[in-house]
């Protein structure tokens, strides 16, 4: 977070943080809350007070299991809509549906009528049975439909392979940073970080750590949507062997083995034929530059030493138990 120039002197302000407890629809949920401190006086900006709600909006959505923003969007592109022809089909006002789109919790009853609309057989009722879809418009849409029913039918080995190497739940929560993990994007910032700093495994398992975490500590919710562990090396994806291992058989990484002078083997990686294209936000960029910045300068000896320093590592190493993405507000390397 950035620090700012104090409205009550000239002091330059951090953020600060502590527990607190915040009402959202009748329930209480506890946060990690951010605020300035100044002259006895206590206040937040519009950049903290986003960043506590959306720490309410996640336990919220997480408890009765909503859609997040993000597969809001994504249930609407899949189908080759606009926000405002979504809106007719699903019967909101455009206004609502939008808010939703853009971080709006939507009520019990909006929530589950989006998520039947994921499903591509239940979304073709809804087009057949309402008037919002017409002519040619609803002609395209049937045709993609019936594209994503036929997929869906046919789930590829490769699929329920990504899936599992993956090693992440079908669903967002606080231990993937409420995000639903993607293969392609996943080896697209691997292939970045090859490029960029050529990291040992022990080092590239760190920072995935901090591509992920970094970015939730900014925008509350994670890059990757990988879980991750604390074990002896510090913190790593749950099944980081399984992912590199996949990696390199669907030719996104080669993997290079070097017997070292003490006997063990330095595993390092260089560009497979396979690219992808994948498009990230700014703030994703912003993230990557984040992490490339901050330890391009660092061998794996002080990438290992900085990642124990973690309360993520330090509080759950020895039952090598999954890592709440909450501790992204303790990062200590920043």
């Amino acid at each position: 977070m950035r620090t700012i120039e104090s409205p009550f002197s000239d002091n330059v302000l951090e953020v600060k943080m502590r527990k607190e407890t915040l009402p959202f629809r009748k329930e209480e949920y506890e946060v990690i809350y951010h605020y300035y401190e100044d002259c006895g006086q206590q206040f937040t900006t519009d950049e903290l007070d986003e960043i506590n709600l959306r720490q309410v909006h996640n336990q919220y959505r997480e408890k009765y299991n909503l859609p997040f923003p993000d597969e809001i969007k994504g249930c609407r592109e899949k189908y080759g809509l606009s926000a405002s022809k979504m809106a007719e089909v699903l019967g909101f006002g455009i206004h609502i549906y939008r808010q939703y789109e853009a971080g709006e919790v939507p009520s019990l009853s909006n929530a589950r009528l989006i998520q039947l609309a994921d499903d591509p057989e239940e979304f073709k009722k809804l087009v057949l049975l309402g008037g919002a879809l017409e002519g040619r418009e609803k002609e395209k849409v049937l045709k993609t439909v019936e594209r994503l029913i036929e997929m869906k039918h046919k789930q590829t080995h490769d699929e329920l392979i990504a899936q599992y190497v993956l090693g992440v739940e079908d669903k967002p929560t606080r231990y993937n940073g409420y995000k639903r993990a993607v293969i392609g994007k996943t080896f697209r910032v691997i292939q970045h970080l090859i490029t960029q700093l050529n990291p040992t495994k022990t080092a590239l398992n760190k920072l995935l750590f901090y591509v992920d975490f970094m970015h939730f500590r900014k925008c509350s919710v994670s890059f990757l949507g990988l879980e991750y562990r604390a074990i002896e090396y510090g913190t790593v994806p749950s099944r980081y062997e399984s992912l590199l291992e996949y990696g390199a058989e669907a030719g996104y990484i080669v993997r290079h083995r070097e017997l070292m002078d003490n006997g063990r083997y330095k595993e390092t990686y260089s560009m497979g034929e396979r690219s992808i294209d994948a498009d990230f936000t700014s703030e994703e960029m912003d993230t990557l530059m984040q992490v490339t910045d901050r330890f391009g300068n660092c061998n794996v000896s002080d990438l290992v030493a900085i990642n124990h320093e973690e309360e993520a590592w330090t509080d759950n190493r020895l039952e090598k138990q999954k890592v709440d993405y909450t501790y992204a507000y303790k990062l200590k390397a920043i």
